[in-house]
């Protein structure tokens, strides 16, 4: 930029310099015309004068009268009677007197001067003398300009006088033949005068080469500054492009530039390692080298249907690798659009996915072995549960019908000993207060009983239905805790199979045991509802609550959520510290149904 200013700067003084020129010389020409101009007038009113003879005039007027002394004199009368003396002058007179006048006058210098001097004060100078020599050679004009110390120098001309007829009478003894070179007139014009008169011009073109100069050098530094952002720009993408294509190399990914029309330009190491192909063998190539023919027609033509609609695409794609072997790769498309929107490269990262594949297939191999062994213990548990139910209506059925007759019969006959004892005498006392003791203890066996068969199978579940039985139990629950609870149902009676109203019910049963042992409540309320879908059970409590995130074992609340799954249906939790629980279930008819 420096170079370029120097440059810049010496073509603006070039210029000034030209134009400077161009100034002098036109100051010159207009010189050079005006002397030409001068002389030519001065010559013209010399030959006048000498074809009409001379001209006389008052010899009073007439100037230097010794130099006229040959001249013809003669007198005469004006209109008014005054006598003049007249003297005649010559051409030359005539020339000469011009000439002083405009020297006096005007500041130029014009003079007659001859190799042939007549007069000594005509003596040719330096320079007229090679002028005069010139013209003897047969030049018509000679003009020149002529420098001077302080200024701008002299415009010099001489135009020749030739020898004519008429002279011959004064300048004979000069011996120069008619038509030879008798003289010269010459005059030195100032140049100043015409430079001056260009001050105006030459300073307007100083402002303006200035100003150029100005704004040449601010383009130069806004040419410069753009070019160094310019320069710092690209050195900033080509430091990102580095880096970019130093990152794309160190990763584990494989990574493939191609143009638009696919050809390879770029691949990373992990593109070679992975397809097993070296830079020089792939670049330059199309990727369709790459093909497994897994993927027919179509699905390309989906591909390429994304990307040019999207500009990307991601998914899974089977290729080829060197050695012929397929495998699977995760693959993500991007492409690249040019200024006007077209696209202009495509950028591929791929990971091959062959050990996910692998451990996706053992995975789903695992999980269906999961979801058969989960099913299977479902299976199981549905039946334990079922067995175990069975077996409790069974012990409930041989405790009421076998024990339970058993200690009606025995409670039957202690009332008969009591009865026999009421009438004997008093010694015979102690033995009635045993009888009545041991018919105490039947009692309370039997009212036992009575409880333990009623939680193992509630007799009236089978036989009066699941609302009933939930009412009676919920008046026991009452009765044995002190804790208030109500019971909200839609149906007076519930028509469901019977594995469903006995899931309800244990539900119901083993929720308010929770309640009672864990909450603190003083109040519960229970609401079963029943839909054209299904059943809705809701339990709430005001008790101290818990953290349902707290992953603390819950064996009564897995139990319940396991019965519920087993039935097709679904549990919720809502619970808080200090904020009491609530339990909602749902079980669906068509689970149950198809579980029967």
């Amino acid at each position: 930029m420096l170079l370029l200013a120097v440059l810049w700067s010496l073509l603006v003084l070039f210029s000034l310099w030209t134009q400077r020129e161009q100034l002098n010389s036109t100051a010159h020409q207009l010189a050079r015309i005006d002397a030409i101009a001068n002389l030519k007038k001065d010559m013209a009113i010399r030959k006048w004068a000498s074809q009409v003879g001379g001209v006389y005039i008052n010899e009073a007027n007439a100037p230097n009268i010794d130099a006229f002394s040959e001249q013809e004199r003669l007198w005469a009368s004006s209109t008014t009677g005054t006598s003049v003396k007249l003297i005649s002058l010559a051409s030359m007179h005539i020339l000469l007197g011009i000439q002083e006048v405009s020297n006096k006058e005007y500041g130029t210098k014009e003079r007659l001067t001859s190799l042939q001097l007549h007069n000594r004060d005509n003596a040719p100078d330096e320079w007229e003398q090679k002028a005069l020599k010139t013209l003897e050679a047969g030049s018509e004009m000679i003009t020149e300009a002529m420098p001077r110390k302080g200024g701008h120098g002299l415009m010099r001309v001489m135009i020749p006088m030739r020898m004519e007829e008429e002279c011959l009478e004064c300048h004979r003894e000069t011996l120069v033949p008619v038509g030879g070179l008798r003289g010269a007139a010459a005059v030195s014009i100032d140049l100043n005068t015409y430079w001056s008169a260009q001050e105006s011009t030459w300073r307007t073109i100083q402002y303006w080469h200035l100003g150029i100069w100005l704004a040449g050098l601010a383009t130069l530094y806004a040419y410069s500054s753009f070019l160094r952002q310019r320069s710092i720009e690209h050195l900033r993408q080509d430091q990102q492009r580095r880096e970019t294509e130093a990152a794309f190399s160190a990763m584990a990914e494989g990574a493939v530039i191609t143009d638009a029309h696919g050809d390879i330009l770029w691949v990373n190491d992990a593109f070679c390692h992975i397809y097993g192909y070296s830079r020089e063998e792939i670049i330059g190539r199309n990727p369709r080298l790459l093909k497994s023919g897994h993927h027919d027609d179509r699905f390309y033509r989906q591909l390429w249907g994304t990307l040019a609609q999207r500009g990307r695409w991601r998914g899974e794609i089977w290729n080829r690798r060197k050695n012929g072997e397929i495998f699977p790769e995760e693959i993500s498309i991007q492409a690249l659009r040019g200024t006007h929107g077209e696209t202009v490269r495509y950028v591929s990262i791929f990971s091959d996915i062959t050990e996910r594949k692998r451990s996706e297939d053992e995975l789903q191999q695992h999980q269906r072995r999961l979801e058969e062994s989960e099913t299977q213990l479902r299976e199981l548990a549905a039946f334990l549960q079922t067995v175990r139910e069975e077996e409790r209506t069974r012990i409930a059925r041989e405790l009421h019908d076998e024990l339970g007759q058993a200690l009606i019969a025995l409670r039957l006959d202690l009332g008969w000993l009591r009865g026999k004892f009421g009438t004997q005498s008093t010694s015979d006392l102690s033995a009635a207060e045993r009888v009545a003791s041991a018919l105490s203890v039947v009692e309370q066996s039997i009212v036992s009983l009575r409880r333990i068969s009623e939680d193992l199978r509630p007799a009236m579940l089978d036989s009066l239905g699941l609302a009933a039985a939930i009412e009676h139990h919920v008046t026991q629950f009452t009765q044995r805790t002190g804790i208030s609870c109500q019971v909200n149902m839609n149906r007076e009676e519930f028509d469901l199979p019977s594995n469903l109203a006995t899931a309800i019910f244990r539900i119901v049963q083993e929720t308010l045991t929770n309640v009672a042992r864990h909450s603190g409540a003083s109040e519960v309320t229970v609401d079963v509802t029943e839909n054209e879908m299904g059943i809705r059970l809701d339990v709430a409590d005001n008790g101290r609550g818990f953290d349902v995130a707290n992953p603390t074992k819950r064996f009564g609340l897995l139990g319940i959520r396991e019965r519920i799954t087993m039935l097709g249906g679904s549990l919720e939790i809502h619970s808080k510290p200090d904020s009491g629980a609530r339990i909602e279930g749902w079980l669906p008819f068509r689970n149950e149904v198809e579980h029967d």
